[in-house]
Protein backbone atom coordinates (compact mmCIF):
# COMPACT_ATOMS: atom_id res chain seq x y z
CA UNK A 1 0.00 0.00 0.00
CA UNK A 2 1.70 3.57 -0.83
CA UNK A 3 1.09 5.84 1.92
CA UNK A 4 2.39 8.66 3.57
CA UNK A 5 2.42 9.07 7.04
CA UNK A 6 3.33 12.10 9.24
CA UNK A 7 4.70 12.17 11.36
CA UNK A 8 6.87 9.04 10.23
CA UNK A 9 7.72 7.86 13.62
CA UNK A 10 5.88 5.94 16.20
CA UNK A 11 6.40 3.43 19.19
CA UNK A 12 5.18 0.27 18.87
CA UNK A 13 3.59 -1.83 21.59
CA UNK A 14 2.42 -5.64 22.10
CA UNK A 15 0.04 -4.35 25.17
CA UNK A 16 -0.55 -0.35 25.45
CA UNK A 17 1.52 1.26 28.44
CA UNK A 18 -0.13 3.66 30.85
CA UNK A 19 -1.92 7.19 29.62
CA UNK A 20 0.39 8.56 31.82
CA UNK A 21 3.37 7.28 29.41
CA UNK A 22 1.38 8.29 25.91
CA UNK A 23 1.27 11.70 25.15
CA UNK A 24 -1.58 13.93 24.10
CA UNK A 25 -1.74 13.57 20.83
CA UNK A 26 0.76 10.64 20.02
CA UNK A 27 0.34 8.06 17.48
CA UNK A 28 1.45 4.26 18.85
CA UNK A 29 2.04 0.94 17.08
CA UNK A 30 -0.21 -1.93 18.13
CA UNK A 31 1.30 -5.04 17.27
CA UNK A 32 -1.29 -7.46 15.78
CA UNK A 33 0.95 -10.12 15.38
CA UNK A 34 0.10 -11.01 18.59
CA UNK A 35 -2.53 -13.29 19.02
CA UNK A 36 -5.91 -11.15 18.90
CA UNK A 37 -8.13 -14.18 19.41
CA UNK A 38 -7.90 -15.73 22.57
CA UNK A 39 -10.24 -17.10 25.02
CA UNK A 40 -14.28 -16.94 22.95
CA UNK A 41 -12.58 -13.48 20.91
CA UNK A 42 -12.42 -15.91 17.58
CA UNK A 43 -15.56 -17.87 18.03
CA UNK A 44 -17.28 -15.76 14.99
CA UNK A 45 -16.19 -13.23 12.45
CA UNK A 46 -17.49 -10.30 12.55
CA UNK A 47 -16.62 -7.03 10.45
CA UNK A 48 -14.63 -3.93 12.00
CA UNK A 49 -14.04 -6.05 15.44
CA UNK A 50 -12.63 -4.47 18.26
CA UNK A 51 -8.87 -5.74 18.30
CA UNK A 52 -8.93 -6.64 22.71
CA UNK A 53 -5.92 -4.49 23.38
CA UNK A 54 -8.16 -1.78 23.58
CA UNK A 55 -10.69 -2.68 25.94
CA UNK A 56 -8.53 -4.36 28.07
CA UNK A 57 -5.96 -1.79 28.59
CA UNK A 58 -9.24 0.64 29.29
CA UNK A 59 -10.61 -1.31 31.66
CA UNK A 60 -7.44 -2.10 33.66
CA UNK A 61 -6.69 1.41 33.71
CA UNK A 62 -9.89 3.45 34.61
CA UNK A 63 -11.79 0.80 36.81
CA UNK A 64 -11.52 -1.62 39.57
CA UNK A 65 -12.89 -5.44 40.05
CA UNK A 66 -16.46 -5.40 40.25
CA UNK A 67 -17.35 -2.66 38.60
CA UNK A 68 -20.09 -2.39 35.94
CA UNK A 69 -18.54 -1.21 32.76
CA UNK A 70 -20.85 -0.61 29.34
CA UNK A 71 -20.63 -1.14 25.78
CA UNK A 72 -23.13 0.70 24.06
CA UNK A 73 -22.16 -0.51 20.54
CA UNK A 74 -21.46 -3.90 21.55
CA UNK A 75 -21.07 -5.44 17.71
CA UNK A 76 -19.93 -9.07 18.92
CA UNK A 77 -18.93 -8.24 22.67
CA UNK A 78 -14.71 -7.78 22.60
CA UNK A 79 -15.27 -5.31 25.21
CA UNK A 80 -17.76 -7.68 27.40
CA UNK A 81 -15.58 -10.70 27.50
CA UNK A 82 -12.66 -8.18 28.20
CA UNK A 83 -14.73 -7.05 31.02
CA UNK A 84 -15.40 -10.41 32.39
CA UNK A 85 -12.00 -11.91 32.28
CA UNK A 86 -11.16 -8.89 34.49
CA UNK A 87 -13.74 -9.35 37.02
CA UNK A 88 -16.15 -6.75 35.97
CA UNK A 89 -19.73 -6.78 36.16
CA UNK A 90 -20.54 -6.09 31.60
CA UNK A 91 -23.32 -4.47 29.96
CA UNK A 92 -23.28 -4.72 26.20
CA UNK A 93 -26.15 -2.77 23.66
CA UNK A 94 -26.59 -3.03 20.07
CA UNK A 95 -29.77 -3.22 17.74
CA UNK A 96 -27.98 -6.07 15.36
CA UNK A 97 -29.87 -9.24 16.34
CA UNK A 98 -26.89 -11.61 15.14
CA UNK A 99 -24.33 -9.37 17.29
CA UNK A 100 -26.39 -10.05 20.63
CA UNK A 101 -26.25 -14.03 19.39
CA UNK A 102 -22.39 -14.15 19.27
CA UNK A 103 -21.97 -11.86 22.32
CA UNK A 104 -24.23 -14.16 24.36
CA UNK A 105 -22.65 -17.16 23.04
CA UNK A 106 -18.89 -15.85 23.69
CA UNK A 107 -19.93 -14.65 27.32
CA UNK A 108 -22.26 -17.64 27.87
CA UNK A 109 -22.25 -19.77 31.16
CA UNK A 110 -23.16 -22.73 29.30
CA UNK A 111 -23.05 -26.14 30.88
CA UNK A 112 -20.41 -27.93 29.66
CA UNK A 113 -21.64 -31.08 30.19
CA UNK A 114 -25.14 -30.08 28.20
CA UNK A 115 -22.73 -28.91 25.19
CA UNK A 116 -20.67 -31.75 25.08
CA UNK A 117 -23.40 -34.00 24.93
CA UNK A 118 -25.33 -32.46 22.69
CA UNK A 119 -21.91 -32.28 20.59
CA UNK A 120 -22.50 -36.42 20.79
CA UNK A 121 -26.46 -36.01 19.79
CA UNK A 122 -25.70 -33.81 16.84
CA UNK A 123 -22.64 -35.62 15.18
CA UNK A 124 -24.88 -39.06 15.62
CA UNK A 125 -27.72 -37.30 13.97
CA UNK A 126 -26.15 -35.10 11.39
CA UNK A 127 -25.17 -37.92 8.51
CA UNK A 128 -27.10 -36.67 5.28
CA UNK A 129 -28.30 -33.86 3.52
CA UNK A 130 -31.28 -33.21 3.26
CA UNK A 131 -33.18 -33.88 0.07
CA UNK A 132 -36.44 -31.10 -0.02
CA UNK A 133 -34.20 -28.15 0.22
CA UNK A 134 -36.46 -24.52 1.79
CA UNK A 135 -35.19 -21.27 1.19
CA UNK A 136 -34.78 -20.28 5.09
CA UNK A 137 -35.34 -16.81 4.51
CA UNK A 138 -38.36 -15.58 2.67
CA UNK A 139 -37.99 -13.37 -0.52
CA UNK A 140 -34.47 -14.51 -0.82
CA UNK A 141 -34.24 -15.65 -4.83
CA UNK A 142 -31.63 -17.52 -6.40
CA UNK A 143 -30.45 -19.38 -3.15
CA UNK A 144 -28.20 -21.78 -5.34
CA UNK A 145 -26.08 -18.58 -6.16
CA UNK A 146 -24.93 -18.86 -2.51
CA UNK A 147 -24.83 -22.26 -1.67
CA UNK A 148 -24.49 -25.64 -3.48
CA UNK A 149 -27.42 -27.92 -2.98
CA UNK A 150 -25.36 -30.31 -1.48
CA UNK A 151 -24.15 -27.99 1.01
CA UNK A 152 -27.48 -25.99 1.35
CA UNK A 153 -28.89 -29.83 2.34
CA UNK A 154 -26.44 -30.29 5.12
CA UNK A 155 -26.67 -26.75 6.61
CA UNK A 156 -30.08 -27.42 6.87
CA UNK A 157 -30.13 -30.74 8.55
CA UNK A 158 -27.70 -29.21 10.90
CA UNK A 159 -30.21 -26.22 11.30
CA UNK A 160 -33.17 -28.12 12.05
CA UNK A 161 -31.40 -31.07 14.47
CA UNK A 162 -29.98 -27.76 16.54
CA UNK A 163 -33.54 -26.04 16.76
CA UNK A 164 -35.55 -29.39 17.81
CA UNK A 165 -32.64 -30.77 20.19
CA UNK A 166 -34.16 -31.40 24.27
CA UNK A 167 -31.58 -28.36 25.56
CA UNK A 168 -31.54 -25.16 27.61
CA UNK A 169 -31.49 -22.09 25.52
CA UNK A 170 -27.79 -20.71 26.31
CA UNK A 171 -27.25 -24.19 24.56
CA UNK A 172 -29.29 -23.63 22.15
CA UNK A 173 -27.95 -20.46 21.11
CA UNK A 174 -24.36 -20.66 21.23
CA UNK A 175 -24.85 -23.65 18.90
CA UNK A 176 -26.83 -21.66 16.40
CA UNK A 177 -23.41 -19.02 16.54
CA UNK A 178 -21.26 -22.02 15.96
CA UNK A 179 -23.10 -23.12 13.16
CA UNK A 180 -23.74 -19.33 12.33
CA UNK A 181 -20.04 -18.96 12.36
CA UNK A 182 -19.57 -21.60 9.32
CA UNK A 183 -21.67 -19.99 7.13
CA UNK A 184 -19.71 -17.47 4.89
CA UNK A 185 -16.59 -20.74 5.21
CA UNK A 186 -18.93 -23.12 3.49
CA UNK A 187 -20.82 -20.60 0.88
CA UNK A 188 -19.81 -19.77 -2.41
CA UNK A 189 -19.02 -15.91 -0.97
CA UNK A 190 -15.61 -14.64 -0.92
CA UNK A 191 -13.42 -15.28 2.18
CA UNK A 192 -11.23 -12.02 1.60
CA UNK A 193 -13.63 -9.31 1.71
CA UNK A 194 -16.03 -8.39 4.45
CA UNK A 195 -18.73 -7.54 1.91
CA UNK A 196 -20.40 -10.67 0.47
CA UNK A 197 -20.59 -11.41 -3.18
CA UNK A 198 -19.85 -14.31 -5.34
CA UNK A 199 -16.22 -13.57 -7.43
CA UNK A 200 -17.04 -14.65 -10.81
CA UNK A 201 -13.18 -14.34 -11.56
CA UNK A 202 -11.81 -16.17 -8.46
CA UNK A 203 -14.18 -19.15 -8.05
CA UNK A 204 -14.62 -20.63 -4.61
CA UNK A 205 -14.19 -24.28 -3.57
CA UNK A 206 -16.09 -24.22 -0.29
CA UNK A 207 -15.43 -26.93 2.31
CA UNK A 208 -17.91 -29.42 2.96
CA UNK A 209 -20.42 -28.39 5.49
CA UNK A 210 -20.21 -31.25 7.89
CA UNK A 211 -16.96 -31.46 9.02
CA UNK A 212 -15.90 -27.96 9.23
CA UNK A 213 -19.20 -27.44 11.44
CA UNK A 214 -17.83 -29.99 14.19
CA UNK A 215 -14.29 -28.84 13.71
CA UNK A 216 -15.67 -25.57 14.54
CA UNK A 217 -18.19 -26.95 17.34
CA UNK A 218 -15.17 -28.49 18.96
CA UNK A 219 -12.90 -25.25 18.89
CA UNK A 220 -15.68 -23.63 20.20
CA UNK A 221 -15.96 -25.17 23.41
CA UNK A 222 -12.39 -25.45 24.16
CA UNK A 223 -12.70 -21.59 23.85
CA UNK A 224 -15.36 -21.43 26.17
CA UNK A 225 -13.90 -23.85 28.63
CA UNK A 226 -10.64 -21.27 28.58
CA UNK A 227 -12.68 -18.67 28.97
CA UNK A 228 -14.89 -20.00 32.16
CA UNK A 229 -11.87 -21.36 33.80
CA UNK A 230 -10.14 -17.22 33.31
CA UNK A 231 -14.01 -15.45 33.88
CA UNK A 232 -15.04 -14.94 37.73
CA UNK A 233 -18.23 -15.24 38.90
CA UNK A 234 -18.94 -11.65 37.27
CA UNK A 235 -21.75 -11.91 34.57
CA UNK A 236 -22.70 -9.89 31.48
CA UNK A 237 -26.00 -8.33 30.52
CA UNK A 238 -26.61 -8.32 26.58
CA UNK A 239 -29.25 -5.90 25.83
CA UNK A 240 -31.23 -5.76 22.11
CA UNK A 241 -31.64 -1.95 22.06
CA UNK A 242 -30.48 1.02 21.06
CA UNK A 243 -27.41 3.29 21.92
CA UNK A 244 -29.96 6.43 21.89
CA UNK A 245 -32.47 5.05 24.37
CA UNK A 246 -30.50 2.40 26.66
CA UNK A 247 -32.43 0.34 28.61
CA UNK A 248 -30.08 1.69 31.72
CA UNK A 249 -30.48 3.19 34.82
CA UNK A 250 -29.15 6.66 35.59
CA UNK A 251 -25.78 7.08 36.99
CA UNK A 252 -25.07 3.06 37.36
CA UNK A 253 -22.10 2.83 35.21
CA UNK A 254 -18.38 3.17 36.19
CA UNK A 255 -16.86 3.39 32.83
CA UNK A 256 -18.06 2.89 29.30
CA UNK A 257 -15.78 1.98 26.38
CA UNK A 258 -16.28 1.57 23.09
CA UNK A 259 -15.92 1.82 19.23
CA UNK A 260 -19.29 3.00 17.51
CA UNK A 261 -19.91 2.41 13.93
CA UNK A 262 -17.98 4.67 11.95
CA UNK A 263 -19.13 7.47 9.91
CA UNK A 264 -20.51 5.30 6.37
CA UNK A 265 -17.90 2.78 6.27
CA UNK A 266 -19.44 -0.62 7.26
CA UNK A 267 -22.30 -1.72 6.61
CA UNK A 268 -22.97 -4.51 9.23
CA UNK A 269 -25.89 -6.53 8.80
CA UNK A 270 -25.03 -6.85 4.92
CA UNK A 271 -21.34 -8.13 5.50
CA UNK A 272 -23.16 -10.65 7.37
CA UNK A 273 -26.43 -10.88 5.02
CA UNK A 274 -25.65 -15.37 4.21
CA UNK A 275 -25.71 -15.89 8.09
CA UNK A 276 -28.88 -13.21 8.21
CA UNK A 277 -30.18 -16.03 5.13
CA UNK A 278 -29.81 -18.74 7.53
CA UNK A 279 -30.71 -17.14 10.96
CA UNK A 280 -32.96 -14.29 10.56
CA UNK A 281 -36.05 -16.25 11.12
CA UNK A 282 -34.64 -17.50 14.35
CA UNK A 283 -33.49 -13.02 15.41
CA UNK A 284 -36.97 -11.84 14.18
CA UNK A 285 -36.38 -10.98 10.82
CA UNK A 286 -37.98 -13.74 8.69
CA UNK A 287 -38.10 -11.89 5.19
CA UNK A 288 -35.81 -10.21 3.24
CA UNK A 289 -37.88 -6.83 3.35
CA UNK A 290 -37.43 -7.40 6.77
CA UNK A 291 -33.82 -7.65 6.84
CA UNK A 292 -33.74 -4.13 4.47
CA UNK A 293 -35.15 -2.45 6.77
CA UNK A 294 -33.41 -3.31 9.74
CA UNK A 295 -30.39 -2.22 8.10
CA UNK A 296 -31.26 1.23 8.09
CA UNK A 297 -31.83 1.69 11.87
CA UNK A 298 -28.62 1.00 12.84
CA UNK A 299 -26.31 4.36 13.69
CA UNK A 300 -24.32 5.19 10.79
CA UNK A 301 -26.25 3.31 8.40
CA UNK A 302 -25.79 4.08 4.47
CA UNK A 303 -30.04 4.54 4.27
CA UNK A 304 -30.74 5.62 7.62
CA UNK A 305 -34.47 6.35 8.12
CA UNK A 306 -33.33 9.50 10.32
CA UNK A 307 -33.22 12.31 8.74
CA UNK A 308 -32.59 15.14 11.70
CA UNK A 309 -29.63 17.93 10.70
CA UNK A 310 -26.64 17.82 12.38
CA UNK A 311 -25.84 19.47 15.36
CA UNK A 312 -24.73 22.97 14.78
CA UNK A 313 -21.76 22.43 16.84
CA UNK A 314 -20.66 19.85 13.92
CA UNK A 315 -21.39 21.98 11.46
CA UNK A 316 -18.29 24.44 12.34
CA UNK A 317 -16.24 21.40 11.75
CA UNK A 318 -17.30 19.45 8.82
CA UNK A 319 -18.98 21.75 5.46
CA UNK A 320 -21.02 19.15 4.39
CA UNK A 321 -21.75 21.01 1.78
CA UNK A 322 -18.21 19.61 0.61
CA UNK A 323 -19.35 16.03 0.68
CA UNK A 324 -21.27 14.52 -2.19
CA UNK A 325 -24.54 14.22 -2.32
CA UNK A 326 -24.75 10.68 -1.43
CA UNK A 327 -23.28 10.68 1.41
CA UNK A 328 -24.60 13.91 2.97
CA UNK A 329 -28.03 12.54 4.45
CA UNK A 330 -25.82 9.03 6.23
CA UNK A 331 -23.65 11.66 7.43
CA UNK A 332 -26.15 14.39 9.21
CA UNK A 333 -27.94 11.20 10.30
CA UNK A 334 -24.80 9.55 12.23
CA UNK A 335 -23.93 12.59 13.86
CA UNK A 336 -27.59 13.59 14.82
CA UNK A 337 -27.63 9.69 16.41
CA UNK A 338 -24.29 10.72 17.74
CA UNK A 339 -25.55 13.66 19.63
CA UNK A 340 -28.45 11.52 21.13
CA UNK A 341 -26.42 8.95 22.26
CA UNK A 342 -23.95 11.28 23.95
CA UNK A 343 -27.47 12.37 25.99
CA UNK A 344 -27.93 8.49 27.00
CA UNK A 345 -24.16 8.23 27.83
CA UNK A 346 -24.18 11.54 30.07
CA UNK A 347 -27.55 9.87 31.89
CA UNK A 348 -26.18 6.62 32.76
CA UNK A 349 -22.37 7.32 33.55
CA UNK A 350 -21.16 8.31 37.33
CA UNK A 351 -20.42 11.28 37.36
CA UNK A 352 -16.56 11.60 37.68
CA UNK A 353 -16.04 8.49 35.60
CA UNK A 354 -14.82 7.79 32.06
CA UNK A 355 -16.44 6.98 28.51
CA UNK A 356 -13.55 5.74 25.99
CA UNK A 357 -14.39 6.35 22.51
CA UNK A 358 -12.56 4.71 20.04
CA UNK A 359 -12.61 6.12 16.44
CA UNK A 360 -11.56 6.67 13.15
CA UNK A 361 -11.59 9.75 10.77
CA UNK A 362 -13.01 8.68 7.03
CA UNK A 363 -11.54 9.33 4.13
CA UNK A 364 -12.58 11.19 1.56
CA UNK A 365 -12.06 12.58 -1.91
CA UNK A 366 -10.71 15.98 -0.39
CA UNK A 367 -9.19 14.45 2.85
CA UNK A 368 -9.45 13.48 6.23
CA UNK A 369 -12.88 14.40 7.61
CA UNK A 370 -12.45 15.85 11.36
CA UNK A 371 -14.98 12.83 12.93
CA UNK A 372 -12.80 12.44 16.31
CA UNK A 373 -12.96 16.25 16.82
CA UNK A 374 -16.98 16.38 16.05
CA UNK A 375 -17.70 13.29 18.24
CA UNK A 376 -15.78 15.46 21.17
CA UNK A 377 -17.68 19.02 20.48
CA UNK A 378 -21.02 16.93 20.58
CA UNK A 379 -20.06 15.39 23.89
CA UNK A 380 -19.10 18.56 25.42
CA UNK A 381 -22.81 19.80 25.32
CA UNK A 382 -23.90 17.12 27.12
CA UNK A 383 -20.94 17.68 30.56
CA UNK A 384 -18.30 15.56 29.00
CA UNK A 385 -14.71 16.80 29.48
CA UNK A 386 -11.91 15.66 26.93
CA UNK A 387 -8.60 13.86 29.29
CA UNK A 388 -6.86 12.54 27.24
CA UNK A 389 -6.71 11.27 23.43
CA UNK A 390 -3.66 9.69 20.92
CA UNK A 391 -4.22 7.18 17.95
CA UNK A 392 -2.87 4.02 16.43
CA UNK A 393 -2.44 2.61 13.89
CA UNK A 394 -4.26 -0.25 12.05
CA UNK A 395 -2.29 -2.95 10.74
CA UNK A 396 -5.14 -5.05 9.08
CA UNK A 397 -7.51 -3.89 6.95
CA UNK A 398 -9.89 -6.36 5.31
CA UNK A 399 -11.04 -4.76 2.53
CA UNK A 400 -9.19 -6.00 -0.60
CA UNK A 401 -10.38 -3.83 -3.50
CA UNK A 402 -9.07 -0.43 -4.74
CA UNK A 403 -11.22 2.46 -3.39
CA UNK A 404 -10.49 4.97 -5.97
CA UNK A 405 -10.59 7.79 -3.34
CA UNK A 406 -14.07 7.13 -3.04
CA UNK A 407 -13.29 7.09 0.83
CA UNK A 408 -14.12 4.60 3.39
CA UNK A 409 -11.02 3.29 4.34
CA UNK A 410 -9.83 4.03 7.92
CA UNK A 411 -5.89 3.93 8.59
CA UNK A 412 -5.71 5.03 11.77
CA UNK A 413 -7.89 4.87 14.99
CA UNK A 414 -8.38 7.51 17.82
CA UNK A 415 -8.47 6.46 21.86
CA UNK A 416 -10.38 9.37 23.06
CA UNK A 417 -10.62 9.50 27.03
CA UNK A 418 -13.57 11.61 27.96
CA UNK A 419 -14.86 12.64 31.78
CA UNK A 420 -18.51 12.82 32.48
CA UNK A 421 -18.48 16.39 34.68
CA UNK A 422 -22.21 15.93 35.26
CA UNK A 423 -22.56 19.47 33.84
CA UNK A 424 -22.24 20.80 30.39
CA UNK A 425 -21.04 22.55 28.72
CA UNK A 426 -17.47 21.79 29.25
CA UNK A 427 -14.97 23.73 27.15
CA UNK A 428 -13.74 22.33 24.06
CA UNK A 429 -10.59 21.21 23.43
CA UNK A 430 -9.44 20.51 19.37
CA UNK A 431 -7.55 17.24 18.69
CA UNK A 432 -4.35 16.98 15.93
CA UNK A 433 -5.15 16.16 12.84
CA UNK A 434 -2.03 13.90 11.33
CA UNK A 435 -1.68 13.57 7.61
CA UNK A 436 -1.95 9.99 6.72
CA UNK A 437 -2.85 9.86 2.69
CA UNK A 438 -3.47 6.66 0.88
CA UNK A 439 -3.07 6.70 -2.78
CA UNK A 440 -6.21 6.39 -5.10
CA UNK A 441 -5.09 2.99 -7.18
CA UNK A 442 -4.16 1.45 -3.11
CA UNK A 443 -5.35 -1.70 -2.38
CA UNK A 444 -6.25 -1.89 1.58
CA UNK A 445 -5.14 -5.73 3.01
Amino acid sequence: MNERVTPPDYRSFDDLPSQTEIGFGEIVGIDLSSHTSPFTHGLHRYPAKFIPQIPRWAIKELSRPGEVVLDPFMGSGTTIVESLLADRVAHGIDLDPLACLIAQAKTAQANRLELRHLQEQLASSVLREEDNLIVPMAGVKNFEHWFSRATWGTLQNIRNKILTLDCSEESRAFLLCVFSSILRRVSNADDQTQKTYVSGTLRKNPPAARPTFFRALERAINSLDSFGVRASETHAHIHRASATAMPIADQSIDLIVTSPPYLDSVDYMYNMMVEYFWLGDVLGIPHRKDFNAARKLSVGGKKSQISLPPPSCVSELIDFNELPDYRKAAAASYFSSMDEHFREAARVLKTGRQYVLVIGNSQTEKGQLPVHDALVSMASTHGFSLQHAFGYRIRRHYMKFPRKGRGGIILMDWVIILKNEGHGPTPLRRLPMPEILISPDAVAH
